[in-house]
Parts: C-alpha cells; sequence; structure tokens
C-alpha cells in the first residue's frame, strides 16, 4: 500500500478529534462566561434572600422632624445594633454581615436620608442635621443603648452621635472613617472629592444629562482603570438606563465587587455629594473636639490606602491620621486590616468578630 493511500485514512480520526475538542473547549468556556455572568447578574436578589431568611424586615418611621427614615430591622436576638452605611450607599450593603450579626444582635440598619428609600432632604445635608435625625431615630424606635457602627462617611456621623448622645451609644465600631481627610483644607486631595463630590457638583451644574448614574459613571474616577475598555463600560450603563431607569445599574461583565460600588447610585441624590463639594455636609464640624468627647468604647478599623501620583488619597486615612484619631479617642484601638475600603463585604467574618468584641466593652 502506498503512502498516498494510507493519508486519508489517518488524517480524517485526527480532525474528528480535534473538531470534537474544540467543540468541548467551547462549551466549557461558554458555561464558565454563563456561570460568571449569572452570578455578576443575580448576586443581590439572592443576597436579599439571604437577608429575609435570616428574620430581617424592612420597614419606615417618621421622625418629628417629618423626615422618613427607611430602616431593615432583624430578630430580637441580643443587644441592639444600628449599622450606617457609606455615601452612595444603603442599608442592603450591610447584607453580606447581616445573617451572622443577626443571631446574637437586635440588628437596625438604615438608609441615610438622600440614599435608598429615605427621604431626600436637600438643604439640610450636613452632620449636623443628619446626626440629629439618627439619634431621633434611636431614641423613637430603638430606645435602648446601641453598638453603633459606621462606614466611610458614616462613621462620621456615628463619631458625631457618640459624642452628641453618649446615653445612647454603648460602643462604636468604626469602619475606615475619613477622619481629617474630609477637613476643609484637605478634602479636594480626598479620592471622594474627585470621584463623587465634584461629578455629582458638575451634573447639578448642567442640563444636557439628566441621569446621574449615567453621568456618574463617566466622569467618576476609576473610570480610567478600564483603560481601552472606558468607552465600553460608559456605552453600555447609558444603555441600559435607557432601558431600565428605575433599576440599579447592573453589568453583567463586573463582579459584585465592582457592581456593588454603584448598585445603589439609583436611588442616590446627588445634592448629598455636592455638600461634600461645596464643605456644607462638615460645616462647623470639629472632628477632633467630636472624637475627644467620646466615651464610649471603640474599634477603629483601617484599611489599604495610597497617595496616587497626583497626590489624591486613595483611601479613608493615611497611617498618621488614623493614629491621631486613637490618640484622640479615650478607649479605643486600632485594627489594620488588608482590605479595599469595604471591609465588611471584603471580610465580613473578622466585621461579626468585631462586634463581638465590642460587646463585652473591652477593645483588646
Amino acid at each position: 500500500m502506498t503512502s498516498a493511500n494510507v493519508r486519508p485514512c489517518t488524517l480524517r480520526p485526527a480532525l474528528k478529534i480535534a473538531g470534537a475538542t474544540l467543540a468541548s473547549v467551547a462549551g466549557i468556556a461558554g458555561t464558565a462566561l454563563g456561570l460568571y455572568a449569572w452570578n455578576n447578574i443575580t448576586f443581590a436578589k439572592r443576597d436579599r434572600q439571604t437577608v429575609t431568611a435570616a428574620g430581617f424586615t424592612e420597614q419606615t418611621h417618621s421622625l418629628p422632624s417629618g423626615t422618613i427614615i427607611n430602616y431593615a430591622e432583624g430578630p430580637r436576638n441580643g443587644p441592639a445594633v444600628l449599622l450606617i452605611h457609606a455615601q452612595s450607599s444603603a442599608w442592603e450593603s450591610y447584607s453580606p454581615v447581616l445573617p451572622k450579626l443577626a443571631r446574637d444582635f437586635h440588628v437596625y440598619a438604615i438608609d441615610v436620608v438622600g440614599h435608598g428609600s429615605s427621604d431626600r432632604t436637600p438643604g439640610r445635608y450636613d452632620i449636623h442635621a443628619i446626626g440629629a435625625d439618627v439619634v431621633a431615630f434611636m431614641a423613637e424606635v430603638i430606645d435602648e443603648p446601641v453598638i453603633l457602627s459606621g462606614h466611610s462617611s458614616g462613621g462620621l456621623i456615628a463619631a458625631w452621635v457618640a459624642a452628641d448622645a453618649p446615653e445612647r451609644v454603648s460602643a462604636v465600631l468604626f469602619e475606615d472613617p475619613p477622619f481629617f481627610s474630609t477637613e476643609v483644607n484637605r478634602m479636594p486631595q480626598q479620592f471622594n472629592f474627585v470621584d463623587l463630590a465634584r461629578p455629582a457638583h458638575e451634573f447639578l451644574a448642567q442640563d444636557a444629562e439628566g441621569d446621574f448614574v449615567s453621568w456618574y459613571i463617566e466622569h467618576n474616577a476609576w473610570i480610567q482603570y478600564f483603560g481601552g475598555g472606558k468607552d465600553h463600560v460608559v456605552k453600555f450603563a447609558r444603555n441600559y438606563r435607557r432601558k431600565h431607569p428605575n433599576r440599579p445599574l447592573n453589568f453583567w461583565f463586573l463582579p459584585p465587587s465592582l457592581n456593588k460600588t454603584v448598585g445603589y447610585m439609583h436611588e442616590f441624590d446627588p445634592r448629598f455629594a455636592d455638600a461634600f463639594f461645596t464643605f456644607e455636609w462638615q460645616a462647623d464640624f470639629d472632628q477632633q473636639k467630636t472624637l475627644e468627647a467620646i466615651q464610649a468604647p471603640s474599634i477603629l478599623i483601617h484599611a489599604n490606602w495610597n497617595i496616587s501620583g497626583e497626590g489624591i488619597l486613595e483611601g479613608a486615612m493615611t497611617d498618621d491620621d488614623a493614629a491621631r484619631v486613637c490618640a484622640a479617642l479615650s478607649n479605643s484601638r486600632l485594627e489594620r486590616v488588608d482590605t479595599g475600603h469595604g471591609f465588611h463585604d471584603a471580610d465580613p467574618q473578622l466585621f461579626v468578630d468585631l462586634m463581638n468584641e465590642l460587646r463585652t466593652n473591652r477593645p483588646r
């Protein structure tokens, strides 16, 4: 038999095997992509279902000022805890920790005014008015001393509350709050200023774009990290918001950690962020004196930070800021964590462990 006669018999099976292998690889890749997209699209719904299964209900309360506060409340399984979320977020951002906290605490998580389903209160977006609303909520709804935790700007609010109403606060967990970096002389070099405050101010000064979410995606500080993919992200966001104006923005191609940064933006009042740009939010807020007035035991969580080439503080506090906070607090300790700003999302178990430590009122 000649080689010419043999060749067709040896090549055909190889081609079939190669074709089958490519088809299998393509199928596996398609399945993996589908699961990746499914996880990115459904994580918020699944988190909500887990929180509901843990016994949380969503409610509203009207304060004497007429302001309506939206909040979630868990079962009565221990001392009261009040969670105050970060700017442009909502109570649902605590979903990763709520089920475990509910086992040993009576948890309340509020939507700060201008966020979520709480009232918009332009003209009252300053820490004194917001802090007074939180104190009134504690008096009328919780009516017992609480372990207070505030994330980011929520930590500033928690400090105001702990100093102003010490009888209502048994302990405080400060989650990476921007102490001192949000003072007037430093705020323009803070990441929040260039990422959210300035875009909000510029949005309110124009009338060509009516959707703040779309505007924010194009003008925030982190969009640059997408490099050549920036235009695709912006275009996707605009198209999604036109089709779903009442739904949270969700990028099927981005993981939950990134989707969570914009997941509550559709219910956020940009005038809240603008108050940081104009310095109305922190007007007459003496952070040093406020911290010195806090008597409740506390833990200060300090996450990763960096100074960019442009001199922007990418994070909440420098090490010097954190040391200054601990020096001002009379009964506190520092917990340095190797996470980004969203600590309770990155390490929910440690967050719960720290809350349980505060339950004894003895920071280690």
